[in-house]
């Protein structure tokens, strides 16, 4: 692939939307232009990786905490430009930004500088078998070397750091793919990191698109990847032809379930904000919601009273509420999902007028929308909202179900325990009693999704645990002592095997206590001459 320099013009190499650069959804401009790594490229980006690493790796995990420590107050005090330069390149409202981008990334610092160092203590244990009992047991959690995080656009600071900064205080170096629609934000963050202590070849940003992002896949010890579920399942048969581990985030179809006794006011406001926060552009987004018939109208009316009054427009406007779409082609896809309901005889209960401008898709909730139509099928990733009136709760959930991913979800209920009930029957990663959202964003709280949705964990121990690897070490302190199932055979030697089995698990205590004398001599027999 050719290279692009910072300020070349879009060149053939790529397709000029996606190009690296830094570009306002809300006006069109192109502030920056970053250079494209090609696969020469990124190949010298993980090697400098892999040189950089073991010393890193061999710090004590109290002082890479202490960098990434540092890493939060370096970007405490540039809270206010990260937040711009997310709103620039995403579209979304900067105090959605400050809240959100910045705010969860510095809980997720705060969570892993914490938990970091104690997850990663070296535990001992004697194995429970009664054939092992002279094992002392370490387990010990390596690093897998270095990794890459393929990330998206939507949430471009804590999503890629979600898998990043745990990464780092388990000793790996990291080399992130951001979207080449949010570049700037990335650097920022590079920038952050390495003032913070963080060594430039520890931590990497390459730019670029798919191709950039293959190249990754064919160097790095492990791969997190954020995206889409086409492109996650090309990672993972890239990872699969390497026999390397990865860990997919693919997206969801998310359901929202509203109960008949539910706090109708609460669950209107809550899934408005969960549907078309972001402009729609959220993988936990209430993306579907099915309503118990008896309180359908009610929940209607309240739900199109409070996208009403949304704002729409640019996000660099203190007072928007709902900024543009990304891209064109990513309004276009939301456009076409919308045509095809319409088709179908599905029915506009709220669309809302925007700005000029090839981003924006005005919040729209539709109804009558049918089963087998685009926007209940596909993943809806836009301010687009189907509300269907269903007959009860067992309804709900196969509706909820009826789906090949399984991200997250949501139940809104006055009686949490039925909430719980539902969510138990729900086929999800995580839900969400009267809350939706917000799982994706809880520090220590696992979050992935079942089936389509992807593979492994973040957030949490799990999420730790997708940056090691787990050695065990076992150690027998009694050399003088011959293990029972050295050689040595013959008849004695299976006799005393045959009572080591009664008395570890004869049907009687009777039979277990006349099996001891001659397990005693097999486990005490000083090593033999073979």
């Amino acid at each position: 692939m050719t290279s692009l320099t910072a300020d070349a013009p879009a060149g053939s190499a790529i397709p000029a939307g996606r190009l690296p650069e830094s570009r306002d959804p809300a006006t069109g401009e192109v502030w920056k232009r970053y250079p494209v790594a090609d696969e020469q490229a990124v190949r010298a980006a993980v090697s400098r990786a892999r040189a950089a690493q073991p010393d890193w790796a061999h710090r004590p995990s109290l002082m890479r905490a202490e960098a990434i420590r540092r890493f939060t107050q370096k970007l405490m005090a540039r809270r206010e430009e990260a937040a711009l330069i997310v709103a620039r390149e995403n579209g979304k409202p900067v105090g959605e930004a400050l809240g959100v981008d910045v705010g969860v990334t510095l809980g997720l610092a705060d969570h892993f500088v914490a938990a970091a160092p104690r997850f990663l203590r070296a535990r001992w244990r004697r194995s429970s078998m009664l054939a092992a009992w002279r094992k002392r047991v370490t387990l010990v959690k390596e690093p897998y070397g270095v990794v890459g995080v393929i990330s998206p656009w939507n949430y471009p600071m804590f999503l890629p750091l979600s898998s990043a900064l745990p990464a780092l205080l388990c000793g790996n170096a990291v080399v992130n793919k951001p979207s080449e629609w949010t570049p700037g934000i990335a650097e920022l963050v590079k920038e952050c990191l390495h003032d913070a202590g963080v060594p430039p070849d520890v931590y990497q940003v390459v730019h670029g698109a798919g191709p950039t992002g293959a190249a990754l896949c064919e160097a790095v010890d492990k791969v997190f990847f954020t995206g889409s579920e086409a492109t996650g399942r090309k990672v993972a048969m890239a990872c699969a032809r390497r026999l390397i581990p990865c860990a997919l985030e693919l997206g969801g179809s998310d359901p929202a379930i509203v109960l008949a006794d539910a706090n109708l006011a609460h669950a209107a406001s809550g899934i408005a904000w969960a549907r078309f926060t972001n402009a729609g552009q959220t993988c936990v987004a209430a993306k579907r919601v099915f309503v118990e018939a008896s309180v359908y109208d009610e929940f209607l009316r309240l739900l199109t009273t409070a996208v009403a009054q949304l704002k729409v427009g640019p996000g660099t406007d203190d007072a928007t509420d709902v900024g543009p779409m990304i891209r064109p082609e990513q309004r276009a896809t939301i456009a076409a999902q919308h045509a095809d309901a319409m088709a179908r005889g599905a029915h506009e209960a709220l669309r809302l007028e925007t700005p000029a401008g090839d981003c924006y898709f005005p919040p729209t909730i539709l109804t009558d929308v049918p089963a087998d139509s685009r926007v209940m099928t596909e993943e809806t990733f836009g301010p687009l909202l189907p509300v269907t009136k269903v007959r009860d709760v067992d309804e709900a959930i196969a509706r909820a179900n009826d789906t090949t991913q399984g991200l997250s979800a949501s139940v809104w209920t006055s009686d949490v325990t039925r909430g719980v009930a539902v969510a138990q029957r729900l086929h999800a990663g995580s839900v969400l009693i009267n809350d939706a959202c917000t799982s994706a964003g809880i520090s220590d709280v696992p979050h992935g999704g079942f089936k389509a949705s992807g593979l492994g964990k973040v957030h949490g121990d799990l999420g730790l645990q997708e940056c090691v690897r787990t050695k065990a070490i076992a150690v027998d302190w009694f050399q003088a002592w011959r293990q029972p199932w050295w050689f040595g055979y013959g008849a004695e030697h299976r006799a005393e095997i045959d009572a080591f089995l009664r008395a570890a698990h004869g049907a009687s205590l009777t039979d277990r206590l006349r099996a001891l004398p001659r397990v005693l001599r097999l486990v005490f027999a000083p090593t033999r001459k073979v």
